[in-house]
């Protein structure tokens, strides 16, 4: 009889019939270094029901469906990150990295350089400009739904990646031909646009980069709107799925 009974369960095991007893699967998790103060754990968790968690613990790198990076210099990754980043993009994971003084340029990621829809330039690339306007380069694009974004006056300075899909970026006015000075300023007074959202996609995987640091925006009312945008966004690009337990 008790025979029976253990063949009958594994039989329902392998038929679904049984989800209880089977391996379920966890939920979705995010994965975040940095100063990420403008990511809401909490809120985030309510809106895509994505847990947000700041260390690998007994995880890998594989296991987090979006890896967040906030103004965090590259060699301050955990080893497991700096060696396996690259290769979880190409293997469909999503990234957000945004701006700041150890960020892009500033932050060491020319090692990262195949993932990052920005052009670096220079090790020292954040600084202080004029404050402009942005302007939406694809405004129907999901990550704007519904936001009002306010000036850009400190960013990392880059130029658009070829292969990048550019999102947003800051005014120029009056440009001229010929190399610029430093803030941009080209000859004649007149300034380039500065790219400051833009993504790429990568074998299976996707990157957004945000040339600004979104903590200096804790006074934007759609603020925490935009992070919800993004990061439901990269949930839906990213091709990995929960880990089971």
């Amino acid at each position: 009889m008790r025979t029976r009974l253990v063949v009958g369960i594994v039989l329902l095991l392998a038929l679904g019939c049984l989800p209880g007893l089977a391996a379920a699967q966890s939920a979705r998790m995010m994965l975040a270094f940095g100063n990420a103060g403008f990511l809401d754990a909490k809120d985030i968790q309510a809106a895509t029901g994505a847990e947000v968690k700041t260390a690998l613990d007994k995880f890998q790198l594989k296991d987090f469906s979006v890896v967040v990076l906030a103004n965090v210099a590259f060699p301050a990754l955990p080893g497991p990150v700096q060696e396996g980043l690259v290769q979880y993009v190409n293997g469909g994971g999503a990234v957000l990295i945004t701006g700041g003084t150890q960020s892009f340029g500033s932050g060491g990621y020319q090692a990262a350089a195949s993932i990052i829809p920005f052009q670096i330039r220079s090790a020292g690339d954040w600084r202080s400009t004029p404050f402009r306007p942005p302007v939406l380069i694809q405004p129907g694009h999901p990550i704007l739904t519904g936001v009002t974004f306010i000036t850009v006056g400190t960013l990392n300075d880059m130029n658009p990646r070829g292969d990048a899909t550019e999102i947003m970026q800051a005014a120029g006015h009056g440009a001229a031909k010929g190399p610029l000075a430093p803030g941009g300023v080209a000859p004649g007074g007149g300034s380039y646009p500065y790219p400051l959202i833009a993504e790429v996609g990568v074998g299976a995987g996707r990157v957004l980069g945000i040339a600004f640091d979104l903590n200096e925006f804790a006074g934007m009312k759609d603020l925490n709107l935009f992070v919800r945008n993004t990061i439901g966004y990269l949930l839906r690009a990213s091709r990995i799925a929960p880990p089971t337990r």
